[in-house]
C-alpha cells in the first residue's frame, strides 16, 4: 500500500505483484525512500527482496529507509543471506524500530502500535497536512489498534474472513467484517477501508455484515485504488 504524505512516497508491505502495481500508477519502486513493514509473513514481504535486488541494480546512492517491528531485522538478514545479490549496493539501508516514536519523516510523523496478529506484528498512523491515515496490517481487535485509529481521517483494517466462516482457528489473528466495523465505530473513524480479502469472501456479504457495526463511510478496496484525503 502507497501512502503520498507531504510529497513523499511511503510503502507499507510489498507483498506479491507490488512492484508492478506501483508501475502501473507511475510511482517508480527503486526510487523510493521510505519502507514500512506490518509484519514478517510472507504476503506482507513477499517483494522485498526483489525490491532490494532492483534498487541495486538500478544502482541507487539516496539512503533507504526501512521501518519495522522487533525481530525484523534478524528475519530481513537471513533473507539476504540467503540471496546475497540483494545486499544493498552504492547505497545505504538505514533500519528504524517500528517502536520508536515516531518514526516518519519532516512534516509526516508516523506513530505505530501492536495489532495481535503476530507477537510483535504493528499498524501504522501517518499524519500529514493536518490529514491522518491509519493502515493495520493484519490485526486483531485491540484497545491499542483502536486508539491508533482514533479519529482517522482514513482507517484501513484487514477484513480476512466473513463473520460467519466456520474455522475459528483459521480466523482467530484476523479481523472479520463486524470486527472492523467495530474497531472503526469505537475510534470514530471518518472513512473505513477494508481490504486482505481470503478467496473465500464475497464483497456483498463483507458490506453488509460490515454494517452491522459501522455506518459511516465504507469503501472495499481493490488493486489500483486510490483515495484522496
Amino acid at each position: 500500500m502507497l501512502i503520498q504524505a507531504g510529497g513523499t512516497d511511503l510503502l507499507f508491505d510489498s507483498g506479491a505483484g507490488t512492484m508492478g502495481r506501483l508501475l502501473a500508477a507511475g510511482v517508480e519502486p527503486t526510487a523510493l525512500d521510505y519502507l514500512y513493514y506490518s509484519h514478517m509473513h510472507s504476503d506482507h514481504t513477499g517483494e522485498l527482496i526483489p525490491l532490494l535486488q532492483a534498487m541495486a541494480l538500478a544502482q541507487r546512492t539516496a539512503d533507504l529507509h526501512l521501518t519495522a517491528p522487533t525481530g525484523f531485522d534478524a528475519f530481513l538478514d537471513g533473507l539476504l543471506a540467503l540471496q546475497p545479490w540483494a545486499k544493498p549496493q552504492g547505497y545505504r539501508l538505514v533500519r528504524h524500530p517500528a517502536e520508536s516514536a515516531p518514526c516518519g519523516g519532516p512534516g509526516w510523523p508516523v506513530t505505530a502500535a501492536r495489532t495481535g496478529h503476530m507477537p510483535t506484528s504493528v499498524a501504522y498512523r501517518v499524519a500529514a497536512e493536518g490529514k491522518s491515515v491509519v493502515y493495520s496490517g493484519d490485526a486483531t481487535v485491540t484497545p491499542e489498534l483502536a486508539a491508533l485509529g482514533r479519529d482517522a481521517d482514513l482507517l484501513i483494517l484487514e477484513c480476512s474472513f466473513p463473520d460467519d466462516f466456520p474455522d475459528e482457528e483459521r480466523k482467530r489473528g484476523h479481523l472479520t467484517p463486524s470486527a472492523a466495523g467495530g474497531i472503526a465505530r469505537k475510534a470514530a473513524a471518518r472513512h473505513l477501508v477494508l481490504t486482505h480479502f481470503y478467496p473465500v469472501c464475497r464483497m456483498d456479504e463483507i458490506e453488509a455484515q460490515t454494517r452491522r457495526a459501522f455506518d459511516g463511510p465504507l469503501t472495499l478496496a481493490y488493486d489500483g485504488l486510490v483515495i484522496a484525503v
